[in-house]
């Protein structure tokens, strides 16, 4: 093995092992140089709650590659699964739109109450699915060691409650709202990525990149999840293709992101 291919593999690996947190802080200083951009994002806006996973740091790689290795030009960001939207609030001031570019999707009528309250955003209190229909969401209380973990899947035990929510698929939510092109999407719901997906049907052509969270390992998870392979197999069979992949929580989730391949330089 040639000495720059050697250290590519000792980078790759430590890379694995660092902390999370520190890659993100590592990108987020090297994104600011690269840009000479500070995000104003205004957390004393979210005092009083408990938002899940952080201000949008995971996502500084995306953003980079975004701005650096594609030819779109951001004008809309959609987050499904959007906890109190911060991810959204953090795209939206790297991107340099406004509130009426930003479309958030989330579940928990609580936390929905919450965006509602912070933000501008177009938000709406729907499940995004594979069906159009009312349907169980299983939430957890604003006071639970995460808000992020509500979803329709039903393993949160007595510590959750069960409440009926709207069901939309995203290609109806589209045509209904005269959506051409979604230029960001993230979606971070709980095991139910490749649902979300299906109900975009022939409309995820018209994604141009896509953040998501998938989770691994079949003895991780009950058998009604759909797990990251058959994701990634839908996503590469609609000309999407890899640019980020990271494992998180002890390796049973990851977090990637897929770019159109008409849409790389």
């Amino acid at each position: 093995m040639c000495l720059k291919a050697a250290a590519m593999l000792i980078k790759r690996i430590v890379k694995n092992f660092l902390p999370y947190g520190y890659i993100c802080y590592r990108e987020r200083r090297k994104f600011f140089r690269k840009y000479n951009v500070k995000s104003s994002l205004d957390k004393s806006k979210y005092k009083g709650f408990k938002p899940a996973g952080g201000f949008g740091n995971k996502l500084f790689p995306c953003v980079d590659y975004v701005l650096s290795g594609t030819k779109i030009k951001i004008k809309n960001i959609f987050e499904i699964g959007a906890n109190f939207a911060q991810d959204a609030d953090f795209l939206m001031e790297c991107f340099g739109l406004s509130p009426k570019d930003v479309y958030v999707f989330e579940a928990h009528p609580e936390i929905f109450a919450a965006i509602k309250k912070i933000h501008s955003f177009n938000a709406f209190n729907y499940a995004v699915y594979n069906t159009e229909q009312e349907i169980t969401f299983n939430v957890f209380p604003l006071d639970y060691r995460s808000t992020g973990w509500s979803s329709i899947h039903g393993e949160g035990g007595a510590d959750s409650l069960a409440v009926k929510v709207k069901a939309v698929r995203m290609d109806k939510f589209m045509e209904q709202n005269n959506i051409g092109e979604i230029d960001f999407l993230k979606i971070d719901v709980e095991g139910c990525s490749y649902e979300v997906l299906e109900g975009f049907g022939s409309r995820l052509s018209d994604v141009n990149c896509i953040q998501i969270e998938a989770e691994h390992g079949r003895n991780n998870f009950p058998d009604n999840r759909v797990l990251y392979d058959e994701i990634e197999e839908m996503l590469k069979s609609n000309n999407f293709e890899l640019v980020e992949f990271h494992r998180n929580g002890k390796l049973t989730q990851s977090d990637s992101f897929w770019v159109q391949s008409k849409c790389i330089k």
